[in-house]
């Protein structure tokens, strides 16, 4: 066999290989597009049923869980702020932590968490031990391993209600401004409701 002959043919296997990745790529692509629209039209139509009086915390369950699938994570909360006690409180968790994470409570201006509640902007932390806004407290008072989140603000009329955080991605990998930027029109919808909701209580 030529030179010319074994050229080609390790060609066609590198190309045959290439092909074969940028296929896993494309299937990979559509099972997170199907997985994406599966996601959204059960949160349209929570949002369509939605009645302030009743639904609310069925709205925030189900927008977390819509931001959990979006970004491909299992561990996530949603905390409100507490006026009265100037505290950021877990109300609504999901993953391994969600039995003896719900009600705790922390001061609101700690923790990543609390520096995007004061500051009313996103955060991306891909190794929170070298981040020195993280809190490792919570962590250790639970026994979970918090090792990067994505965390953004829950904002209605220029008042911050709280934070929405998706902690740990299934493949490991980092999150990703598109991931924020995905997380944060979920936060809009949820601050919304909340406080369409508020104000309708008071009417």
């Amino acid at each position: 066999m030529s030179a010319t002959n074994n050229q080609f043919i390790r060609f066609l296997q590198q190309e045959c290989s290439r092909f074969k990745d940028e296929n896993r790529l494309l299937l990979e692509e559509v099972r997170a597009l199907r997985r994406y629209l599966n996601a959204l039209q059960h949160l349209q139509k929570t949002v369509q049923h939605f009645t302030p009086e009743q639904d609310i915390l069925s709205l925030l369950d189900d927008t977390l869980k819509c931001a959990l699938v979006l970004l491909d994570a299992i561990d996530g909360s949603l905390m409100l702020i507490d006026e009265e006690t100037d505290e950021l409180v877990f109300v609504l968790v999901h993953g391994t932590a969600s039995d003896s994470l719900v009600g705790h409570r922390f001061d609101r201006r700690q923790g990543i968490a609390g520096w995007v509640a004061e500051n009313i902007e996103p955060a991306i932390s891909d190794n929170v031990r070298t981040d020195a806004r993280f809190l490792p407290t919570v962590d250790e008072q639970v026994g979970f391993e918090t090792r990067s989140l994505v965390a953004v603000p829950l904002a209605a009329r220029g008042r911050t209600l709280g934070v929405i955080e998706v902690v740990n991605k299934r493949s490991e990998r980092p999150f990703t401004e598109e991931d924020a930027n995905l997380l944060s029109i979920l936060a809009t919808l949820a601050a919304s409701a909340l406080d369409y909701a508020a104000s309708a209580m008071e009417e």
